[in-house]
């Protein structure tokens, strides 16, 4: 009986064995792809062989061809016989890279080579694909020719179009970047470059269209290898030009826009959401259910009290024999009446037991932007925005968070928060002390002897987003001599969600960040806050799974 069981114990070790290499040789290798293209790499190379011979077999009787007299002249000065040996020497690296790197690689099958194989089976496709088209390249060639010969007229009047084209477009665009130029002097080495740029594709696709022209002009001894060839480089020029032309004139379009971004209120929700289980004891009870109720949007200061709660149970719920309701609260009477939820909503009237607690608590970042393209304003709705994007610019109320100025290419945009409209003031030229100068914004003026700046008419809604006073000499100074790569919220912190200057303006005194957080406006406006910036306590708390729930009772 033993021995009988040692032998079965050892016959199902062996079963067990085999079962786990034909396991781990189906996960295991080179992948399925590769190895299909791998096996079927030896005929490919026998069709390719088959394929110029088939080819070169052709090409031997072309002397036979009715077109022969038309196109033997080419076949004998563009050397078409050479592209045979071409292909055959691409095929002959297909094989010996077969046989040397690709073949060995295969039979190992290793996982760990099929990166290394991919490229191999990658430069094989190579070898094969130059192979094909060198020994189908008379066959095309011909083809090209006659096409070419007997479509010269429509051919010729495309070119024609197209050449005009080109020229047409080279104007149009040397005029915008020269007008460009006259009125953003600092971009004009720039716009040089880019003009440069086109007059070169330009004289490529004049120079080509020539060539063209003069093979159209000489009729019977037109070299339609030459005409033809042109007219395939004219038409790709003429593509490279008209996408090099659009691409730079909506780039030098770019200058000509002013856009300001200004963050012009935001808030956060909060909200918290309390799980319940509820059951029944007894002998026919079935399972109790647990359920959560409809998130609840409370302030900030109930939102920071659950978020910190530590309790595993906020309230407990029993019926009594009686059948009066007994519903004790673990936590103040004011926080719960904060949720304004009514405890035995949902509850099924057999369950005589409950237990309530925190489940989660999250919040809800978002922002009001006023947007002004050129000298038009634009008030946005709320818009919803990550909590990073949110307490980034918490600081930055009333401020421009962007600002594009003219003669400014968008990438070169300002994104450090400043207050808004100074990244358009002119720089100053100083006259005898004062400040002059203007640009498409405004200009420099006095005022009871001060140097300030006066926006023109349809840029003062730049002061309707600022402050009620204007930019001085002063500020200009301070804001260009600023250290760059963080916001700038004046000389005395004055801009901004803590700058006392901000709230000057109705706007923000009297916008929902203002309304919800009447402390903060208080310490900014009595200059408190101006130079210690703090930070809510409930910054970044985000989505907050408590992972609690009852801790007794239930079926």
């Amino acid at each position: 009986m033993r021995k009988t069981l040692k032998h079965n114990n050892g016959f199902i070790s062996v079963c067990w064995l085999v079962f786990l290499t034909v396991l781990l040789s189906g996960c295991s290798g080179l992948p399925d792809k590769l190895t299909h293209e791998f096996k079927n790499m030896p005929k490919r190379l026998t069709d390719h062989d088959a394929l110029i011979k088939t080819q070169k077999d052709a090409f031997d009787k072309l002397p036979s061809h009715a077109e022969w007299g038309f196109f033997s002249p080419y076949l004998a000065s563009e050397k078409w016989l050479d592209n045979f040996d071409v292909a055959n020497a691409e095929l002959t690296k297909a094989k010996q890279l077969y046989r040397v790197q690709i073949e060995p690689m295969g039979n190992n099958n290793k996982p760990e080579d099929a990166q290394a194989f991919g490229q191999l089976i990658k430069q094989f496709n190579q070898h094969l694909l130059a192979s094909s088209r060198a020994a189908h390249y008379a066959k095309k060639r011909i083809s090209f020719l006659v096409t070419a010969r007997n479509t010269a007229d429509e051919t010729y009047e495309k070119a024609s179009q197209q050449d005009g084209d080109n020229l047409s477009l080279q104007r149009q665009f040397a005029f915008q970047a020269n007008a460009a130029a006259k009125k953003y002097p600092a971009k004009q080495d720039d716009l040089a470059q880019r003009v440069s740029g086109l007059d070169a594709l330009v004289k490529q696709s004049t120079d080509t269209y020539k060539i063209l022209k003069t093979q159209y002009l000489k009729k019977a001894k037109t070299n339609y290898a030459h005409f033809g060839d042109a007219a395939v480089g004219l038409s790709q020029l003429t593509q490279d030009i008209a996408k090099y032309a659009t691409q730079h004139s909506n780039k030098v379009a770019e200058l000509d826009r002013s856009y300001v971004k200004v963050l012009a209120d935001q808030r956060v929700d909060y909200y918290v959401v309390i799980g319940r289980a509820t059951w029944c004891e007894g002998e026919y009870c079935r399972a109790g259910d647990e359920a959560r109720f409809p998130a609840v949007n409370v302030d900030a200061k109930v939102f920071e009290y659950f978020d910190t709660l530590t309790l595993n149970s906020i309230a407990k719920y029993r019926r009594s024999w009686g059948g009066r309701d007994q519903f004790t609260l673990k936590i103040p009477q004011d926080k719960w009446k904060a949720l304004r939820l009514n405890y035995k909503s949902g509850q099924s009237r057999h369950h005589d037991y409950g237990e309530y607690w925190v489940d989660s608590t999250f919040t809800k970042t978002y922002h009001k932007y006023v947007e002004v393209v050129n000298d038009t304003m634009t008030e946005k709705d709320w818009q919803f925005v990550s909590e990073d994007v949110f307490w980034k610019n918490y600081e930055n109320l009333g401020m421009a968070i962007i600002t594009k100025p003219y003669g400014f290419y968008e990438e070169e945009g300002l994104k450090e928060a400043q207050p808004v409209g100074m990244a358009t003031v002119a720089k100053p030229v100083m006259q005898n002390g004062v400040a002059t100068g203007a640009n498409q914004y405004g200009e420099w003026r006095q005022s009871n002897g001060h140097s300030v700046w006066y926006y023109y008419g349809m840029y003062r809604l730049f002061g309707a987003l600022a402050g009620p006073s204007r930019y001085s000499y002063h500020d200009w100074n301070n804001y260009s001599s600023r250290k760059r790569g963080g916001g700038y919220y004046g000389a005395n912190n004055e801009y901004g969600t803590y700058g006392r200057s901000t709230y000057s303006n109705s706007r923000y005194s009297n916008g929902s960040f203002a309304s919800r957080n009447p402390a903060e406006v208080r310490s900014a406006t009595s200059g408190q806050s101006g130079s210690s910036r703090s930070t809510p306590s409930v910054r970044g708390a985000g989505l907050s799974s408590r992972n609690r729930g009852p801790s007794s009772g239930g079926k």
